[in-house]
């Protein structure tokens, strides 16, 4: 267990995921630039719905891209590894920002060549399905974390896969998310095809 300087936010974040964070409030600017005097880490427990879920990801790595002329702060930083939120105190002791007691959670990285192959394929369709046209095409040979956000997945759903302890278990999560959207929009794609047959000639063939 350890001690952290906490950011609450919206955000789901993976282990070894980077992410850029635009810093505007007070309390978080005074974070960030403890953090980097102290080459130290920060939390972000994830908030759901207006609540925290009493999980989240522990950032270091902090460097500051962009220093704005009113003071507000673009930063990158990387998730060292995902916590369990144990204790959260609104407002540490002489500090603007809260902070809290989190527990590291172990994550088994024992990736599946043949499931992810599997995953391409089911990207692949879904993009092809959807006629996918933002910009680069996400690659599922790169690092989970790249693509993972580019799947459809709803916040609830991230938050679900964020909780599974090894990356197979997230694989086949992934997969089984997968195969349930196709199924939708294929099912979509033939309403829409009967209700265009609406008022129309139809070629109807013998079913003798």
């Amino acid at each position: 267990m350890k001690y952290l300087p906490l950011f609450p936010l919206e955000l789901i974040v993976f282990e070894g995921e980077k992410v850029r964070l635009h810093i505007f409030e007070p309390r978080y600017k005074q974070l960030i630039k403890d953090v980097i005097k102290e080459n130290s880490s920060f939390g972000l427990p994830v908030v759901f719905e207006k609540k925290l879920e009493g999980t989240g990801a522990e950032l270091g790595n902090v460097e500051i891209i962009e220093k704005w002329s009113g003071g507000e702060l673009d930063i990158e930083c990387k998730a060292l590894s995902r916590f369990e939120l144990l204790d959260f105190h609104q407002v540490s002791q002489g500090k603007l920002y809260g902070g809290g007691i989190v527990k590291d959670i172990s994550f088994t990285d024992n990736e599946d060549k043949e499931l992810k192959l599997r995953i391409s394929d089911l990207l692949g369709e879904l993009y092809t399905h959807t006629r996918f046209e933002g910009g680069k095409f996400p690659d599922p040979a790169d690092d989970f974390p790249v693509w993972v956000h580019k799947c459809g997945l709803l916040p609830a759903q991230e938050i679900e896969l964020a909780a599974l302890t090894s990356m197979a278990e997230r694989q086949l999560y992934v997969i089984q998310h997968l195969k349930n959207l196709l199924s939708s929009l294929s099912a979509v794609s033939e309403m829409k095809h009967k209700i265009m047959l609406n008022g129309h000639f139809k070629k109807l063939s013998n079913p003798l």
